[in-house]
């Protein structure tokens, strides 16, 4: 068992090797008023040089009890002399409003709290008690959800600018430095209950453990977080590279990826990069019935859609996985008249009367014989499906959905090229890509269409 002494120091140490607070740091500490919190505020007194601030946040959960927690840290931090914050919030109200636990509720309205704090004060860090026995029950709970190398990796020894300087130390040294040191603290009433998953993890599940495997499980268990956390880190660099290599293209809308480039990756990779990929589309952490559904896509036919999440869905592509917000763009149809320029559906459009044919412009500039396309009631609208066309240099009609095969566009692109029509309905130009041979300039032209079709979003 560590001494107070022996608890100061292995304080001090582990913190300095894990490089967690300077010597003149201002730190706004986390303090619930329960065993751990107390001993946390008492060994950071200790310390000389820091600016502390102790924190608390008051759930409401527990009525009069919740309230005396709060008066004790503030008590408690006056005879340290540090300055007190405390906060509140409507944790059931704002659980039922989210729909979700408790336990989530608090914790977000708590490190809210801190956030906030430590923005308002110029704290560089916030620290919390977690420890040893607090890390074995989380990686347990992320061991039965079915979490992956990171889940079972724990809880972080810092991230974001929380640190955690007690994960070295088990609860019973904790509690025998209070007791030895006299620190009081308070007892919270909802933990001797077995109403939450981690609860019956600390009352049932290790103690059993430790009686049928060994009384050093905890020990055990967080070294195993060790080494978890260090494969971790080596797969997140695996990852970026993977994901950096199979990218084909970002755009505001999302993300393109090579399915082979993919495939030829070990499955891990391939569930860690889908993963990355879809965070950083949506925004959010999928679960992972989504991860597998996306990872089923690579073997799905083209044109099969899965709904992610934040708004997001991945699409199989002929030979690409396109990660993208959900919903294909609205069709749209709008009158040309020569001599104005549009700016519609993510696309820019001119048409007018020249004197001659100029230089192309890579597909983003053509010519149309003006007086064969009528001139008048000229349509620009979307591609439907079954429009054809009689392409440059051919006699024969074609699908335009053929030509977007043939030049390889992505299914989730082709809605965005507009058609160009004349007031038959014939089409002229499928823009950005080819005339119909119709509407071509021959010697016999005496008037010249040109027409220019550009678009940000279209590879």
């Amino acid at each position: 068992m560590l001494s107070p002494k022996t608890l100061s120091s292995r304080f001090r140490e582990f913190s300095r090797t894990h490089e967690l607070f300077g010597e003149k740091e201002k730190i706004v500490v986390a303090v619930s008023g329960g065993v751990d919190s107390m001993v946390l505020l008492d060994l950071f007194a200790r310390e000389r040089g820091l600016t502390l601030i102790a924190g608390h946040f008051n759930h409401g959960l527990r009525g009069e009890e919740s309230d005396a927690d709060e008066a004790f840290v503030a008590a408690r931090a006056r005879t340290y002399g540090i300055p007190f914050h405390g906060g509140r919030g409507d944790t059931s109200g704002e659980a039922d409003r989210r729909g979700v636990g408790i336990q989530e509720a608090a914790r977000d309205l708590r490190y809210d709290f801190l956030l906030r704090l430590r923005d308002d004060t110029g704290a560089g860090r916030i620290a919390t008690a977690h420890h040893a026995d607090d890390n074995a029950e989380t990686i347990l709970l992320h061991l039965f959800r079915g979490a992956g190398v990171q889940g079972m990796s724990g809880i972080p020894v810092e991230r974001d600018g929380v640190i955690r300087p007690l994960l070295f130390a088990r609860r019973e040294e904790i509690e025998e430095y209070a007791r030895m040191g006299n620190i009081p603290f308070r007892t919270d009433s909802s933990n001797a209950g077995d109403g939450y998953a981690r609860n019956s993890i600390r009352h049932h599940v290790l103690p059993l453990l430790k009686e049928l495997v060994s009384p050093s499980v905890v020990e055990n268990i967080n070294r195993s977080g060790d080494n978890f956390r260090a494969a971790g880190a080596y797969l997140r660099g695996e990852t970026a590279r993977v994901l950096g290599s199979c990218t084909i293209g970002r755009t505001p809308e999302g993300l393109r990826i090579s399915i082979p480039a993919l495939l030829a990756e070990p499955l891990i990779l391939r569930q860690l990069a889908v993963l990355a990929a879809l965070e950083e589309a949506s925004g959010v952490h999928p679960g992972t019935d989504r991860i597998e559904a996306v990872l089923g896509l690579l073997e799905s036919e083209p044109g099969t859609v899965v709904t992610v999440a934040g708004g997001t869905e991945a699409l199989r592509d002929r030979s690409e996985l396109v990660l993208r917000r959900a919903g294909m763009p609205e069709p749209f149809s709008i009158a040309v008249d020569p001599g104005r320029k549009y700016e519609v559906a993510g696309f820019r459009f001119a048409a007018e009367i020249v004197p001659s044919r100029g230089p192309s412009a890579g597909g983003e500039t053509e010519y149309a014989d003006a007086e064969r396309t009528g001139i008048r009631g000229l349509t620009l609208r979307s591609w439907r499906e079954g429009d054809s066309f009689t392409p440059l240099g051919m006699s024969g009609r074609k699908k335009i959905s053929d030509l977007f095969v043939d030049e390889k566009i992505p299914l989730d692109q082709k809605h965005r090229i507009p058609i160009l029509l004349t007031a038959g309905g014939e089409v002229i130009w499928v823009c950005g890509m080819r005339l119909d041979d119709r509407f071509k300039i021959t010697p016999a032209t005496r008037r010249v269409l040109k027409l220019e079709f550009s678009s940000p979003s279209l590879r």
